[in-house]
């Protein structure tokens, strides 16, 4: 018998999206990210930078990572690219037979780490 698998909606709030990312900037993507910069002038009204995405602003995320020596790759990440890279997390999760986490609080630095990987590069580039 073939594998099945059923889809489930979740519900991701502005909140969610503003501690996974907190969870993301202050320790979960530091291990590949140098820098992250809001880019629309200012926090569209946030008053944390983890707090921007939600609020329609773009983050600019520095690859300290990069081969070329002196010219890093940059990465621009949108609220829309995040809901993205949430829906792979659960996905592959899933497909791989691992738990995955919806609710923020059980969301820790390493899966943090994975959604954002997931939301700019469409699969996990840093293990």
């Amino acid at each position: 018998m073939e594998d099945q698998f059923v889809t489930v909606k979740h519900k991701v709030t502005d909140e969610d999206i503003n501690d996974i990312m907190c969870t993301a900037l202050e320790g979960g993507i530091n291990c590949w990210c140098s820098k992250a910069e809001v880019i629309d002038g200012d926090y569209k009204g946030a008053e944390y930078a983890s707090d921007s995405l939600s609020k329609g602003a773009k983050l600019l995320l520095h690859d300290c990572e990069d081969d070329h020596i002196g010219d890093e790759e940059k990465f621009t990440l949108t609220k829309e690219k995040f809901m993205k890279g949430f829906q792979l997390y659960l996905t592959n999760g899933v497909e791989k037979g691992r738990t995955v986490y919806t609710d923020p609080g059980d969301i820790d630095a390493c899966e943090a780490d994975c959604i954002i990987q997931f939301a700019v590069f469409g699969e996990i580039v840093y293990g």
